[in-house]
C-alpha cells in the first residue's frame, strides 16, 4: 500500500465515519421497529444500511493497488457503482410525490422540492463522474475537478435549504428531531466529504506522463 497525503487520510477517515453512522442508524431503526415495520420497510432500511456500508469499505481500501489485486479492485469499483446507483434509484422513486407537493402559495414547499431535486442532481453527477470520468484522466481533466465541486455545491445547497425549512419555517423533514438535526446532516456531510475526496486523486492520476526517448 502506498503512502498517501495526510489530507487524503483525514478526509477518508471523516467520510467513513459519517457513512458508518448513517448505516448504523438504519440498522438501529430495524432493530427498534422490526415489530411494526412492514416487510418492504425492513428491506429498504436494510438495503440503505448495506449500501452506505460500502462507502467506508471503498474509502478505507483506497491504498490497495497493483495487478495482483485486480479482482478485488474490480469488485471494489463495481460495489461502489451499485451502492451509489441503488441510493439514487431509491430516492428517484419519490420524485413524483415530492413534485406533487409543490405549491407556489406555500414558499416552504419550494425549498423542500428544491432540496430534494438538488440532492438527486448531485447524486447523478457523482455517479456520472465515477463511471465515466474517474480513471480516464487525462481525457477529461476539467471534469475531474468541476464535477466533484458541483456535487459539493449541490449537496451543501440542499443542506442549507433544509436548514431554512427547519429554523425559519419550523418544518422538519423527519418524524423526530434527532433524524432531522443529526442524521440528515450526516447524510449530506458524508456526500460532501466523498465529493471532496475525489478532488484528491491518487498520485498515479495526477502524475505527468513519462516521456519516452526517441529512438
Amino acid at each position: 500500500m502506498k503512502q498517501m497525503p495526510l489530507s487524503r487520510k483525514l478526509i477518508i477517515i471523516l467520510t467513513s465515519l459519517l457513512f458508518a453512522v448513517y448505516a448504523a442508524y438504519n440498522v438501529f431503526l430495524i432493530v427498534r421497529d422490526y415489530t411494526i415495520l412492514p416487510p418492504l420497510g425492513i428491506i429498504i432500511y436494510a438495503t440503505v444500511a448495506l449500501m452506505f456500508a460500502v462507502f467506508p469499505l471503498y474509502l478505507l481500501t483506497a491504498g490497495i493497488q497493483g495487478k495482483k489485486h485486480i479482482r478485488f479492485l474490480i469488485f471494489r469499483r463495481i460495489s461502489f457503482i451499485v451502492a451509489l446507483s441503488v441510493i439514487f434509484l431509491l430516492k428517484l422513486r419519490m420524485i413524483p410525490s415530492v413534485i406533487a407537493s409543490l405549491d407556489s402559495s406555500k414558499p416552504y414547499t419550494v425549498f423542500y422540492v428544491g432540496a430534494y431535486l438538488m440532492t438527486q442532481a448531485a447524486l447523478l453527477i457523482l455517479l456520472i463522474f465515477f463511471v465515466f470520468v474517474l480513471g480516464r484522466f487525462p481525457l477529461y481533466p476539467r471534469a475531474l475537478v468541476v464535477l466533484p465541486v458541483l456535487a459539493i455545491i449541490l449537496f451543501a445547497g440542499s443542506l442549507a435549504l433544509e436548514a431554512v425549512l427547519y429554523f425559519v419555517y419550523g418544518i422538519g423533514l423527519e418524524a423526530n428531531t434527532l433524524r432531522t438535526l443529526v442524521i440528515r446532516p450526516v447524510f449530506y456531510l458524508g456526500f460532501i466529504c466523498l465529493s471532496a475526496y475525489f478532488l484528491f486523486p491518487p498520485e498515479a492520476a495526477t502524475a505527468p506522463p513519462v516521456k519516452q526517448e526517441s529512438k
